[in-house]
């Protein structure tokens, strides 16, 4: 429980998240060649090794990945990719294959790669992942030019060296590959002309939002009102809640509740613990008025949500 009461936020958020069960592969194109995937749900990332291809995320336009890009999608929607603009009018059907190959190839199979990639996916714990994703960018997209991007390849690649020469210990390497990627994308800070416009990484740019954030997470269990947060930061109520509005894209006090929220479910569905020692842990002052709160937010009784967190794991 002390990591996912980190008063650092993305500490805290990643541990809530327990990140698993990777896969990576490679992807190569050749010629003139655009795929279409459906939405895949899952968090997935890609590392563009050589060439350039585009990518564009269901409804919206397409942007250009090239050589030393990282993306990272929270939860893959549907998304075309193809070698340029005319083929992607165009594109092949194609579903997503779970089984681990050497190599996935686009285009002309004959003809050396012009473009290759290494790509992967994972798994959030599902009790948390709502929280990250309603909080990010439908794409995170760093490019080669950003500091950062060097960082964030060399992990992708011990990721697809440990997926591919498994060794003894490898699944828990694994698990803090993962760890660490997700912090190093989260914790990037774009140029302010390409700054996200409302969201998490919003909020962690921003100095006094960010300390907002941490004052939460430093101590969910406090009475938090606006005017706390606000005189915490130095600012006026009004100006607080217009700002937390504005660049994390909710009011102070449902980002409050939301991680409430999101812990009790952490704990109700892995720790096993009463509803008064959720309540204790979170702010509430007696397991009813609890009760309440998380029958409201979740849409179900803390009891009946724990039941389901224990049917499902004595049946896996």
């Amino acid at each position: 429980m002390r990591d996912r009461l980190n008063p650092d936020p993305l500490a805290s958020i990643v541990a809530l998240l327990r990140p698993r069960t990777v896969l990576s592969k490679f992807i190569s194109g050749a010629g003139s060649w655009a795929v279409q995937y459906p939405n895949h749900g899952h968090p997935s990332f890609c590392l563009m090794l050589e060439g350039s291809c585009w990518l564009g995320l269901e409804s919206a336009e397409p942007f250009l990945m090239e050589a030393g890009d990282y993306v990272l999608l929270p939860a893959t929607p549907g998304f075309r990719m193809g070698s340029d603009l005319e083929a992607m009018k165009r594109p092949t059907m194609r579903v997503a294959d779970a089984n681990p190959v050497g190599e996935i190839r686009h285009g002309a199979q004959e003809d050396e790669a012009a473009v290759r990639m290494l790509g992967g996916y994972f798994l959030f714990d599902p009790t948390s992942a709502p929280l990250l994703v309603g909080l990010l960018p439908a794409v995170v997209h760093i490019k080669a030019t950003d500091a950062q991007a060097a960082r964030l390849a060399w992990i992708a690649r011990a990721i697809d060296e440990e997926n591919t020469s498994p060794r003894p210990g490898g699944d828990a390497i694994l698990q803090r590959l993962v760890e660490i990627m997700l912090i190093e994308a989260l914790r990037w800070r774009p140029a302010q002309d390409d700054a996200p416009v409302s969201g998490l990484l919003a909020g962690l740019a921003n100095a006094r939002m960010a300390q907002a954030l941490r004052l939460i997470h430093e101590d969910v269990a406090r009475r938090w009102t606006i005017e706390d947060l606000a005189g915490k930061v130095g600012m006026s109520r009004a100006a607080f809640a217009s700002h937390f509005m504005r660049i994390l894209g909710v009011p102070p006090m449902e980002y409050v509740l939301r991680w409430r929220m999101a812990l009790a479910k952490d704990m109700l569905w892995h720790d096993g613990l009463s509803l008064g020692e959720v309540a204790h842990a979170i702010g509430y002052q007696s397991a009813s008025a609890f009760s309440a709160a998380f029958s409201r937010s979740v849409g179900q009784s803390p009891s009946s949500f724990a039941r389901t967190g224990r049917a499902g794991s004595s049946s896996t």
